[in-house]
């Protein structure tokens, strides 16, 4: 089987300009904006992309991250003459987006551009770094018995037996080797180093309780100051160090005097509706391995909540009023997954959330006073985010023009009951999880050589479509609907995706498929249901390519194909987290829709291609 090709990376800073391609040819235009090969090999490779047309094949996948990237261009400039980005949608999952991007620039002002390493500090990090040592570390939560241990540890020359003795047995013992970072606090990583084999330290209090570390040797290990990628390396660990003890100071000088407080009622109110969807959709779908709220949920709770509540200021920040509006949707960007269904337990949790939250909003508070937010690059990395969330509103707008009433579902399936009609049939492995950070850890696992049908296993039921193995069965490609459409264009045992879909990210691979003469017939395991939803994403899919051409028109787009496919790439899709200051994480970039799996390519080209 062929496993996906992603590789997972986690980045603590913007590579947009770093690790591209730096050329400026063209690989688009819309209107009177450029699409350069930077930008498009920047979303290409630090996102996952495959399309069941391109499958494996780099050209083809070019091309159809090309239209895809196009099309995204196309309906984000619709969106704004539609006047979208004023919508409460859209201002509900982007403002939390705005706020990080504005607390990860203050981090860069306030922390990473305040340390600077000094000579000292970087002369001190080689002479560790050309050292590793081995050692066992002795723990226990007694302060009495470690305090003991110590004072016979100077007076023997076998601790090895002193170890197996009374009191001393229940200490535990366990070798480790210690290197350059591998301490997280810098003052006993340098109480370390400064012995020597056969010395140990005194009991030192930390987090699993009271250690003694007992050095059985110190081996030299000599380090090429002229290699600079190790030395940076190096550089790196102590300035990650400095960058924690700035960041703990600048918290401290500025949430230290501050005190603001959670209105009660107001968090109650919320909390309450959270727990009752909670509750009410986690005994649904059976998960035992934790709930996130969906998108849907959200939209349940606000209109539970109503306008009047959802403007309930639930604390304030010096003169600004933040509300439950606000806090939903900072839990909505956040994603965070609930183990239990216990209201106590739901309600620690959020009660957890929502302190973290005044912290946040502080922070976001202080980025604003501090004029960060006027920082071109700040607008411009949120633009390219804009542009995509904008996109997908957009296209969730013609949803309900797609909708299948009763009398075309009757007269589908009354021409499809004809006798004679080839149907293409297939069994596929389902896998949909509810958030990308879920499907990263399962990518991760595949590429680490898991196999699929393992992974599965573990998972069991996650999507209506699939049994409690995982698999929907042998049944005709169309009544799996957008699943099925793109099963049909899949080789057996070949897996797809992930693929965004309304409850989360799926994963799917075809396991068995045939072509079957029959006529179709509805029964308990091929309900009116599923060819509704077939039909639904048919009509979807032909009204978004009609969409699509339209648009290109009207915004005279150009393709320039070729340049896309002459531009160099590593061939490797990459999955890139990165890390933002002060706490939080994103996609390194917006993840981008297979605008291609819906658009007829053929009739885009003869509109777009010069």
């Amino acid at each position: 089987m062929k496993n996906i090709l992603i590789t997972i990376l986690t980045l603590s800073g913007f590579i947009f300009s770093g690790n591209c391609q730096t050329v400026e040819n063209v690989v688009a235009e819309v209107a009177n904006q450029k699409i350069t090969a930077r930008e498009f090999l920047f979303r290409l490779e630090l996102s996952p992309f495959i399309t069941h047309k391109s499958a494996w094949n780099q050209d083809s996948l070019k091309s159809d991250f090309l239209y895809s990237l196009v099309a995204e261009r196309l309906w984000y400039l619709d969106a704004l003459e539609k006047g979208l980005t004023e919508s409460e949608e859209f201002r509900f999952y982007f403002k939390p987006l705005e706020d990080i991007f504005l607390r990860d620039a203050l981090f860069k002002k306030e922390v990473e551009e305040k340390v600077k390493l000094s000579a000292e500090d970087v002369s001190n990090a080689l002479n560790k770094a050309q050292y590793k040592m081995i050692a066992k570390i002795l723990t226990t939560s007694d302060s009495g018995l470690i305090n003991e241990l110590y004072y016979k540890l100077q007076t023997t020359d076998n601790y090895d037996s002193l170890l197996t003795t009374f009191p001393f047995a229940s200490v535990s013992a366990n070798q480790f080797e210690i290197t350059l970072g591998s301490i997280k606090d810098e003052e006993v990583e340098n109480y370390l180093f400064a012995l020597s084999p056969n010395e140990f330290t005194k009991p030192i209090k930390s987090e699993v309780g009271w250690v003694i570390f007992f050095i059985k040797d110190k081996l030299f290990t000599p380090i090429d100051i002229s290699d600079e990628a190790k030395v940076n390396k190096i550089k790196n660990i102590v300035r990650t160090r400095r960058i924690m003890l700035r960041t703990n100071e600048y918290l401290q000088n500025l949430l230290g005097n501050i005190t603001i407080n959670i209105d009660e009622t107001s968090f109650r109110i919320v909390a309450e509706k959270i727990y009752e969807r909670i509750n009410s959709s986690a005994r649904l779908k059976k998960d035992s391995s934790g709930f996130i709220l969906d998108d849907n949920d959200y939209r349940v709770i606000k209109s539970q909540l109503g306008v009047e509540n959802l403007t309930r200021v639930m604390f304030k920040v010096f003169d600004q009023e933040v509300t439950l509006w606000d806090f939903l949707s900072n839990l909505a960007f956040e994603e965070h997954r609930f183990q239990s269904i216990e209201k106590n337990i739901i309600f620690q949790k959020l009660n957890r959330i929502a302190k973290d939250f005044v912290q946040q909003q502080v922070l976001t508070y202080q980025a604003k006073k501090s004029g960060v937010d006027r920082q071109k690059n700040i607008y411009d990395e949120l633009e390219i985010w804009k542009q995509n969330y904008l996109a997908q509103l957009n296209k969730l707008t013609f949803l309900d023009s797609a909708r299948v009433d009763n009398n075309e579902l009757n007269q589908f399936l009354e021409e499809s009951s004809k006798a004679g009609n080839a149907l293409d049939y297939v069994n596929l492995k389902l896998l949909t999880l509810s958030s990308i950070q879920e499907m990263e850890n399962v990518l991760k696992q595949l590429t680490g050589g898991n196999s699929f049908e393992e992974i599965i296993k573990k998972f069991g039921k996650t999507d209506m479509l699939v049994d409690e193995n995982g698999e929907t069965g042998l049944q005709p490609a169309f009544a799996l609907g957008d699943i099925g459409t793109i099963a049909s264009q899949l080789k057996v045992n070949q897996i797809y995706g992930p693929i965004k879909r309304n409850d989360g990210y799926s994963l799917i691979m075809i396991t068995e498929r045939k072509t079957v003469a029959d006529s179709i017939k509805i029964d308990n395991q091929i309900t009116k249901e599923k060819f509704r939803n077939y039909l639904f994403q048919k009509k979807l899919n032909e009204t978004i390519s009609r969409k699509t051409i339209q648009l290109a028109q009207k915004y005279n787009a150009r393709v320039y194909e070729k340049v896309a496919l002459q531009t160099k790439s590593t061939g490797i899709q990459m999955f890139v987290h990165r890390l933002m200051g002060f706490g939080g994480r994103i996609a390194g970039t917006p993840l981008l829709d297979n605008w291609a799996d819906w658009i007829d390519i053929k009739k885009l080209k003869e509109v777009m291609l010069p």
